[in-house]
Order: C-alpha cells, then structure tokens, then sequence
C-alpha cells in the first residue's frame, strides 16, 4: 500500500515523538543523578515562580533544560495525536495508539510534577517517593510504548494479522511483566544513592530507616528478576524457529538486548556504583528491549513474521485498514 502524503508526514513526525520521549526519559535520570531535581525549588510548571529561571546554578539549568524538553516531547506527542485524527478513523490502531499516547502524556506531566511539588527529590527518601517512583516508571513505559506502537502502526496502516498460538501468547506476556517488574524494581533500587547520601553524613533521620530498608532489600529481588529475565527471553525466544522477516531481526535485538543490560547493570552496581552516564546507559538498553518486544510481539503477527512451511492452510486473519477520505 502506498502512503499518502498525510500519512508519510504523520509516520516521520510518531517516529520522531517516539525517540524524543525516550530521550526526555534518560534526560531525568539524568537529573535525579546529579540531584538536580530541585533546581527550580518547589515551583511548577515555572521555575522559581518565574517564566524564566531568576539565577542559573548548575542544578537550575539541569532541572529547567529538562522542563523544556518535557514540553517538546509533549508538543510532539499532541502534534502527532492530531496528525492521527486527520488520516485516520477512530478504530484504526493508529488512531488508537496515539489516543493513548497522548493521555498517557498527561498523565505523565502531572506524576513529574508530583515529584517537584511534594519535594520527592535529591535526598528526600519517605514512602511517598518511594511509591512515586514506581507509579512513575509505570507511566513513562506505558507512554514509550504508545509512541513507539503509534510509530508501527503508522509505518503499516494495513496490517494483516495473524493470530498467536495461545502458548506463544502466554510467553510474550509473561515477557512484558518480566520487562516491567525489572523496571519498576530497577528504579527503586536507584534510590540508595540517598541511602548512602545520609549515610555518609553519619546517620538516617528516623522517619526515612522504613524505607530505607526496604530500597536496600529491593537491589537482591531487582538482581534475581533482572537475572530471570534475561533467561526467559532467551530461552522463549529460541524456540521460536519459525520467525522471518523483521520479527527475527527483534528477536535478536531482544537476546543480546538482554544479555548486554545484565552485564551493563553489574557493572554499574559493582564496578561504578551508580554513575549518571552508565545509569543512563542502563535505562536505555531497558528502553530497547521494552520496544524491542512489543515490536517482536507485533511483527510475529504479521504475514511477514512467520515462515510459512509449503502447503500449510492458511490461518484466519484480520486485516486493518480504515483511513478518513
């Protein structure tokens, strides 16, 4: 099928949201790395209460540079969202994914500014922040995988589906838990740099012992679940023969994906101990193979996806299709 003009346009411009909103991602590790978090006080959405920020310390630029690119991201995710109701019916996948990208979007802006607001930054370590944290792992990889779904829905309007074994289908979702579990343990296990933040001062102020031991009990259940995952999608993926076309390309990604962020997490725990630069590098890799397998699960349903042995019945398929005249 050849894409329209509207529809190249709004292809280019979901592939473009959905890097950028993964750089925005990085960006606030970033931030909470170098304890930036508070650079423009407790102020939201301006810094300071002011449109510009009054002083320029390095945490302000930090802080104020990532509130730009947040507001970038969002205007991206609203542009494509409106390119979407132009080219498409509202049951389209494209439609659809770009809906909820959008919302989540929302959603997302309002759970950042939830951090800054009740001070849930730099050395804060209550229970609120460490709820916080997760909620807003959750959020971001459900944004990311709105704009990366809107972007392959975008790229394919025309899709036939093929259904999945239930087998198959079973371990894709047991594999996205697993990717999300590891996550949102992930970002919890982040927070004993403020452990060892007060702990170098000399003692923890008594309202922050509960949950500090609790982030420090979460770095073994992050390790195991990290180590779990990276052996089930290993060993799910390789009995999965049959893939063609750009499935078997995920699936690779998706392998040494796996195996790479392992190793680039045991580093960074052991050998660096939490720098920004090899956090960020870390969050990054979960990012790919997040993507990396909704793309795979996508793909694996597609004519293309699987290696059809000769002769073989067909199965029954769907196909979506709708754009707006």
């Amino acid at each position: 099928m050849m894409l329209s003009r509207q529809q190249v346009r709004l292809a280019r411009w979901a592939t473009v949201s959905s890097l950028f909103t993964v750089l925005v991602a990085l960006n606030g590790v970033f931030v909470r790395a170098t304890g930036a978090g508070a650079g423009c006080g407790r102020s939201w959405p301006f810094c300071y209460d002011s449109l510009l920020p009054p002083t320029l310390t390095w945490h302000t630029v930090v802080e104020y540079g990532h509130r730009i690119l947040s507001a970038l991201a969002f205007a991206l995710v609203a542009y494509t969202f409106w390119l979407a109701r132009k080219a498409y019916s509202p049951r389209h996948p494209v439609r659809q994914s770009a809906t909820a990208a959008l919302a989540l979007m929302i959603t997302e802006t309002l759970a950042g500014a939830s951090l800054v607001i009740f001070d849930w930054v730099v050395h804060n370590l209550t229970w609120g922040r460490v709820v916080i944290m997760g909620v807003h792992l959750t959020i971001t990889h459900a944004l990311v995988a709105a704009v990366a779904l809107t972007a392959w829905f975008a790229h394919r309007p025309q899709v036939t589906w093929k259904p999945l074994e239930p087998g198959m289908r079973r371990a894709f979702w047991v594999g996205f838990f697993l990717l999300w579990a590891t996550a949102v343990l992930g970002a919890e296990t982040a927070l004993n740099e403020v452990v060892d933040h007060w702990q170098a001062l000399g003692a923890l102020p008594p309202e922050y012992e509960g949950p500090a031991r609790f982030v420090r009990a979460i770095v073994w259940v992050h390790i195991v679940f990290g180590v779990t995952l990276t052996l089930y999608l290993t060993w799910v993926t390789r009995r999965w023969k049959d893939l063609a076309g750009p499935a078997r390309m995920w699936k690779t990604v998706v392998v040494w994906g796996a195996w790479l962020q392992l190793a680039l997490g045991a580093f960074n725990w052991w050998v660096v101990r939490m720098t920004a630069t090899v956090q960020m590098a870390h969050l990054l890799l979960g990012y790919v193979l997040w993507i990396g397998w909704w793309y795979l699960f996508l793909e694996r349903q597609t004519e293309s996806g699987k290696a059809v042995a000769a002769g073989s019945a067909p199965k029954r398929t769907r196909v979506y299709g709708e754009v707006n005249p």
